[in-house]
């Protein structure tokens, strides 16, 4: 099922406990509130993954329209690349960005794609205090982003092969 170019799919669960071990682990490793996996399916964008941290005020399930709401999201989805804010306080580019609200003022995120090159969405890093992120933590966001994408690549050919049976099943029926 394709909508506006994006697959909407269902995450079965083991995949889904694998990725909410990779928040958790991210979060405790980094020593961090929050580690998230957010999912595109325009106009917004959803907490789909938070990790289970003290301080983590995202929930599962809430979402924003992502165009013109100045989320760090917004940004990595509209540029398909990383972005580390150190300081949002610091920085005129973020300093009224709407995480702040929840004290959350550094930033580190990826895309996360399909294997279409469409967006997923974003994996990404909060803290409530400035962070640089060490070059380790970047290539453990970056391998851990590998993975989510080869969990994507397989459900996505599921899904093609899925509606590929379907629509053989119908011409020999």
């Amino acid at each position: 099922m394709i909508n506006n170019g994006i697959v909407k799919i269902e995450v079965s669960p083991d995949i889904l406990e694998n990725w909410q071990e990779i928040t958790n682990i991210l979060s405790e490793l980094v020593g961090i509130p929050t580690a998230l996996i957010m999912r595109f399916a325009e106009p917004y964008i959803e907490v789909f993954v938070s990790s289970n941290s003290k301080g983590n005020p995202y929930h599962p399930g809430e979402k924003e329209i992502l165009y013109g709401s100045g989320l760090y999201c917004e940004k990595v989805i509209r540029t398909q690349d990383r972005l580390l804010v150190p300081d949002a306080l610091s920085d005129e580019n973020w300093k009224n960005n709407p995480d702040i609200k929840l004290n959350m003022i550094s930033y580190l995120g990826f895309p996360i794609l399909w294997p279409d090159k469409n967006p997923f969405g974003t994996i990404c890093i909060l803290d409530n205090k400035p962070n640089q992120y060490s070059a380790t933590v970047e290539r453990l966001i970056l391998k851990f982003r590998s993975l989510i994408e080869s969990h994507l690549e397989l459900i996505y050919m599921n899904r093609i092969l899925g509606d590929r049976k379907q629509t053989a099943d119908r011409l020999f029926e």
